[in-house]
């Protein structure tokens, strides 16, 4: 996310221009045929890169925004809202998911934490899943093997990235035509 100043080089372990990078708040994919969508699908058909990480951050502005919005928080601008609107899928499932893992020995803080750590993960999921429904570019690239898509989140105070993995349903969302 744009939001988290980290240089990738140095979290990733590469060298000045082996990476490309592009950050946006939420690590959205933006619309089929937005700016986001067509910068991620030049990137692809230019560089026939091996691998796409969509990576999250903890303590993400964004999709703890959208968790106040599935909590009924006040409506925030219209600008806002194209954002928020693409993160509130994952934090919906992400509180669903919370709801009935309730232990004894679990506090409200804790709760609220693995409530974001999983919204970011699902966030960063279901970017992929949109770029595989909705680009052709990438669906062709991921369809032929010389692509592969793995959502990660980054931990924002030490900087380690866990990888989250392929999404799950990377065959059948590939199936599709």
């Amino acid at each position: 996310s744009s939001n988290l100043r980290v240089p990738y080089e140095d979290v990733f372990d590469s060298k000045p221009g082996q990476m490309l990078v592009q950050q946006c708040m939420g690590n959205i994919a933006g619309h089929a045929g937005g700016a986001l969508f067509a910068s991620l699908e030049f990137a692809v058909a230019r560089f026939s890169p091996k691998v796409l990480v969509v990576v999250g951050h903890s303590g993400d502005e964004v999709v703890h925004a959208a968790l106040q919005q599935v909590r009924g928080a006040k409506l925030p601008s219209k600008s806002m809202r194209h954002v928020l609107d693409q993160v509130v899928p994952s934090c919906m499932k992400a509180v669903s998911d919370a709801g009935g893992k309730s232990t004894t020995d679990e506090t409200t803080g804790g709760r609220q934490l693995q409530v974001e750590q999983t919204a970011t993960e699902l966030n960063a999921l279901y970017t992929i899943k949109q770029l595989l429904a909705h680009s052709p570019i990438i669906r062709a690239a991921a369809k032929s093997g010389s692509l592969e898509l793995h959502a990660a989140v980054l931990d924002s105070s030490t900087g380690k990235v866990d990888f989250v993995g392929q999404h799950p349903l990377v065959a059948e969302l590939l199936a599709r035509d």
